[in-house]
């Protein structure tokens, strides 16, 4: 469309819909009643003045047209369902981002004392290592319990016991709250190595476990990985054979139950 076509379809449209805005909503009229009408309002409209009879006809059939989709519009079973569907996604979606951010922060939680274990393991076979190097060196790898660990360190100096115990009372996760533990055990001047002899079977335990949360992960997906690839063709078999089918079946089966109460009468 040129330039002066596309205005002068949008002005048309433009027109149409005034006379439109006059009609929508009123379904009791009939069709040559609201033709008539239609033809009584452009003809006090300026821009139909100058058309002639046959065109006149046509914008009328036009507008008629027109008006009989926008009363025709409704709100469809589907579009009521959908609203709901989408009404309880976002009113659940905030709770389940938080599920989603509380399952891994615990994961995280997870990898980070894993690695602090790890630590331990290294610097408890070091000779005249200590509790406040120990914690020097969570702090530097930290990242979530850093603020903790780092307050620990801070107030180390006026009371290690007091200091650790202050850090078990902000910490809520056990794994790490039991290396608290054995670090207020060592501080009593019992040799870091006894301190912690149970650590290493405890970041065994710990990695087992985490394989294992890991498989039942990595199955999970598997199934819904083909759960989603055998999808379309489970849509494709039920919508285009068993559906058709079914409707054919019933369909025969109710003129069948015509035909037979047609000869019984």
């Amino acid at each position: 469309m040129t330039e002066k076509d596309r205005a002068n379809a949008m002005e048309v449209t433009k027109q149409d819909n005034q006379v439109i805005d006059m009609f929508k909503g009123q379904l009791g009229l009939e069709e040559n009643e609201l033709k008539k009408q239609i033809e009584i309002v452009l003809g006090r409209i300026d821009f139909y003045e100058e058309l002639e009879d046959e065109e006149i006809t046509q914008a009328v059939d036009r507008i008629y047209d027109k008006i009989q989709i926008v009363n025709s519009e409704y709100m469809k079973w589907f579009e009521i369902l959908l609203s709901f569907v989408f009404a309880i996604v976002g009113y659940m979606a905030p709770i389940w981002m938080l599920m989603f951010q509380a399952k891994m922060r615990q994961i995280e939680m997870e990898d980070e004392v894993m690695q602090f274990q790890t630590i331990i393991l290294m610097l408890m076979k070091i000779e005249r290592v200590n509790v406040e190097m120990i914690l020097e060196w969570l702090e530097r790898y930290a990242n979530i319990f850093k603020e903790p660990i780092g307050k620990c360190l801070n107030n180390y100096e006026a009371g290690a016991w007091e200091a650790l115990e202050v850090m078990k009372d902000e910490i809520s996760y056990m794994p790490l709250v039991r290396i608290v533990e054995s670090m207020q055990a060592a501080v009593e001047k019992i040799p870091i190595k006894d301190a912690f002899d149970e650590l290493e079977s405890e970041r065994d335990y710990y990695q087992e476990k985490r394989k294992e949360s890991n498989d039942r992960l990595i199955k999970r997906k598997g199934m819904i990985g083909k759960a989603i690839g055998f999808a379309p063709m489970v849509c494709m078999f039920v919508g285009y054979l068993i559906i058709p089918l079914v409707f054919i079946g019933l369909t025969s089966m109710s003129s069948s139950f015509a035909t037979m109460s047609a000869q019984t009468t």
